[in-house]
């Protein structure tokens, strides 16, 4: 089973969830709902404070 690199969702602070889960620059990030999943992976460009809130997540996961 792959685990998503955030355990909250970045839109509502809820505990990420298994069948919420999607890539994201290599990674696999994840939502409290399949809602917000299917809404970020079909708008990605459009949704900055996802992406800001992976960065980061990224960017830590690194070691940076």
């Amino acid at each position: 089973m792959t685990t998503a690199i955030n355990k909250f969702c970045p839109r509502s602070g809820k505990p990420v969830v298994d069948t919420s889960l999607t890539e994201y620059r290599g990674f696999t990030v994840g939502f409290c709902n399949p809602g917000c999943r299917d809404d970020f992976a079909a708008n990605v460009s459009e949704r900055p404070d996802d992406r800001r809130y992976f960065d980061v997540v990224i960017k830590e996961s690194e070691g940076c």
